[in-house]
Order: structure tokens, then C-alpha cells, then sequence
């Protein structure tokens, strides 16, 4: 069952996500989006964890304690979501998937949201959660601050914030596809336009008016971290996905930051760790909990050179950028394809068995759900036209309508995979 989901989950990403970026260019209102994000996320499940909400300094707060963690050891994560929503199930379950890989607790920050409460309010909360976690006696070395997307700028801008006030630091940082930029200035931002699965670059201008109260602090360090100073910051670890529209965002502040590390995965989109049916998304998990361990135990060191990181373009093309290492394991073709193959086959002869057993065809033929079904089937064969050439698509929409949408689907799985086009960890 578990693989049935996660490849169901993968066939199903990017005919998700672009549907997910056309419905975000037709709502401008901020309000209406985290409605959505909420209704979107109420549909997750609960982190296998045990949580308490708390108050931690001037923001409510969410305690995630996962077997095996150490008590003294926590992770303060500052989720994204464009500084205007909150997505506390799905964010909850990332977050208690990297502590149990890292061993430690997981604090989850509900900052203030704009357009509400602009700049600096979201950081203003973020500083308060660190200052509230030194009073409950955690040592700054047994912090480790963690973000993703919008919490991704967060994170880089508290430590930056951190050291201007001669604050102590934490043990480290991690950021999933920052917001670096508010000025989107990065080459990627029209090299990816497109590309990416989940924005484009129309979308990201209007984020400004919404977090900014006043358009001149997009170049300051704490708003946009890419002209910040990283000088005597803890190790960093930048996760980010090679089609992502934030690219350069990452590649940007990896050049700047001496204790940074920078993993890019190919064809990965925006936060690919939250994915957890991805392999993509597993292997970087790992990793994240690796770097965090190091952390914890002082031992996290970048992995090149400063020479190393002059080699690397800030403009950086989809194979520029490989100074990670290759955790995620290629999935096996063949024999998936063979299993697609062999449903295909036996959902086929089943359907026709059925047609030619009365009443079978009044009953397909009276079944609002078989066409529904049929109907679904057929629409995500044709947003995914270019995992097929044209030709194989036409046999796979003939399959769905004469052989039913089961050996559709199978077919165009068998098809798919054949052809090599699941997206492969770098």
C-alpha cells in the first residue's frame, strides 16, 4: 500500500503543482490564500509525535517530541508559507520527520503573519522564541534554527539579527529554498521562469507590498539575507531544488556564508522536503538530520573549499551547482515497469471480461463513477502530455476508454517509466 501511495503521490506532483500555481495567479488576496492553505492543509494527517502548544515569547508555539529525541537538544523551526499563512500539519510532519533523524525536539514558531503584521513583526517573534528558549535553560549549542521558504529568510535573518545584537549564536542553521531576495534579483528568477512546477515569476513582486511596509528595506540585510555579512555565523545547510525560481537565492547566500553547505537536487520543486512519498525527499531528510547531529556535536564542517565555492557560477545552470553529496537512490525501472505492465494486462482483460457478462455493459455504461473516473484519467493523461510523446498518449487515452481507467493509468505508468522520466535525485 505504501508504494502504491508514494508512486501515486509522484505521478500525480506536477499536474498538482501547476494546477496549485494557476490557482495562486488568479487570487491576489493574501486572506484568500491562507484560507486555502489551511483548507489544503487540514486534509494532512497529525506528525507522528507527541505536541503541546505553548506560548514562547510574544507567539504561540508548538512543542514536537519524537521517540528517541534528546531533551536538551532542540530544532526552532520557522515554517514558510509567502509570510502569510501557517500550514501546521503539513509543516508539523516535516518537522517530526527531521527530529527524529536529528535526535533532538522540535519547536514549531506560529509567528505573526503579514499583511496583518509587516516586517519586522514575523522576526520580532522569531527573536523572542530564541531568547525564550535560552531562559528554559537550552544552551545555544544545543539549538538548532530551521526554515523553509518564507521561514527560510526568517531563519537566515535571525541569525544575522542574532549576531548585530551580540546574542549567542545557535549551533547551526538549515534553510529549504530560502527567500533570499526580496529585490528577485537571482539570474533564476527568468532562467527557471517556467521550469518551475509551483511559481512564476509574475507571482513573486506582489510578496513585497504584502511583508514590506515600505518598498526602500527590500535591500536590507534582515529583509533580503543575500546582502547580509555571514562573517563568524554558525554552519549553514542549504537545501534547494535545480528548477526552482529561488535557485540563485540559495547559490547566493552559499557564496557568502564561510560554514555554508549547499545541496541542490535536480529537478526537485520548492521545499521537496516536505514530500515525504518522493525518495528525493527522504534522502534529504537524512541529511538534514545528519548536518543537525554535527551540529549538536560541533563537529559540522562545509564540505569545499573556498576555492571549491569560487568554481561554483552564481548564475548557476541545473549541472553547475553538485557540491552535495549523491544520497537519493535511483528507483529500480524495470521492475516497476514490469508491475505496471502486469495491471495493465490484468485490469484490461478484467473490464473486458465484464463487458461481456450481461448486465455488465449497462452497468458501466449506467456508472456515473467509471465515468467520472474515466474522465479524471483522461485530463491528467493530457496536462502530462510531455511525460509521452503524443503518439503513446493516444494509446493510453484509447486504453481508458475502451479498457477502463485502471489499465489507463497502469498503461500510462508502464509507458512512462519506460521512457525514464521520473525526476532523479542529483
Amino acid at each position: 500500500m505504501s508504494f502504491l501511495l508514494d508512486t501515486v503521490g509522484r505521478t500525480m506532483l506536477k499536474p498538482a503543482l501547476r494546477l496549485m500555481r494557476m490557482q495562486m495567479k488568479l487570487v491576489s488576496d493574501p486572506v484568500q490564500l491562507r484560507n486555502a492553505a489551511r483548507r489544503v492543509d487540514a486534509l494532512g494527517r497529525q506528525p507522528d509525535a507527541r505536541t503541546e502548544r505553548v506560548t514562547a515569547g510574544s507567539a504561540p508555539a508548538t512543542w514536537i517530541d519524537v521517540k528517541g529525541a534528546h531533551k536538551d537538544l532542540v530544532v526552532l523551526y520557522l515554517h514558510g508559507g509567502a509570510f502569510v499563512a501557517e500550514t501546521p500539519l503539513l509543516h508539523g510532519a516535516l518537522l517530526a520527520r527531521i527530529c527524529a533523524e536529528a535526535h533532538a525536539r522540535g519547536l514549531m514558531l506560529s509567528y505573526r503573519l503579514s499583511p496583518e503584521h509587516r516586517y519586522p513583526a514575523a522576526l520580532d517573534d522569531c527573536v523572542a522564541a530564541y531568547r525564550w528558549l535560552l531562559e528554559q535553560g537550552f544552551a545555544p549549542d544545543h539549538i538548532v534554527v530551521a526554515g523553509d521558504s518564507a521561514g527560510g529568510n526568517l531563519t537566515l535573518a535571525l541569525l544575522l539579527r542574532l549576531r548585530d545584537e551580540v546574542l549567542p549564536l545557535p549551533a547551526g542553521a538549515v534553510a529549504l529554498s530560502p527567500v533570499a531576495d526580496l529585490t528577485f534579483s537571482g539570474d533564476s528568477i527568468r532562467r527557471n521562469d517556467g521550469v518551475d512546477d509551483m511559481f512564476s515569476a509574475e507571482m513573486m513582486e506582489p510578496l513585497v507590498s504584502v511583508y514590506l511596509s515600505q518598498r526602500s528595506l527590500r535591500t536590507h540585510p534582515h529583509v533580503s539575507p543575500v546582502f547580509g555579512d555571514f562573517t563568524g555565523l554558525p554552519p549553514l545547510l542549504l537545501v534547494v531544488g535545480s528548477t526552482e525560481l529561488l535557485l540563485d537565492d540559495s547559490v547566493r547566500v552559499f557564496h557568502r556564508a564561510p560554514n555554508a553547505q549547499l545541496l541542490v537536487w535536480h529537478g526537485m520543486p520548492h521545499v521537496f522536503p516536505a514530500l515525504d512519498f518522493l525518495p528525493q525527499a527522504r534522502a534529504a531528510t537524512l541529511r538534514i538530520g545528519h548536518f543537525m547531529r554535527g551540529c549538536f556535536a560541533g563537529q559540522a564542517q562545509p564540505q569545499v573549499t573556498d576555492q571549491a565555492k569560487a568554481e561554483v557560477p552564481i548564475a548557476a545552470a541545473e549541472e553547475a551547482v553538485k557540491v552535495a553529496l549523491r544520497v537519493a537512490a535511483q528507483p529500480q525501472r524495470s521492475g516497476r515497469a514490469m508491475l505496471y505492465l502486469s495491471l495493465a494486462i490484468a485490469t484490461g482483460v478484467l473490464w473486458l471480461g465484464a463487458l461481456m457478462i450481461w448486465p455488465g455493459p449497462l452497468v458501466v455504461l449506467a456508472s456515473p463513477a467509471l465515468w467520472l473516473a474515466t474522465a479524471v484519467v483522461a485530463v491528467f493523461m493530457v496536462i502530462e502530455p510531455s511525460a509521452l510523446g503524443w503518439r503513446q498518449l493516444l494509446w493510453c487515452l484509447n486504453a481508458n476508454l475502451w479498457l477502463g481507467p485502471a489499465c489507463g493509468v497502469a498503461l500510462f505508468l508502464f509507458l512512462r517509466e519506460r521512457s525514464g522520466q521520473f525526476t532523479k535525485a542529483a
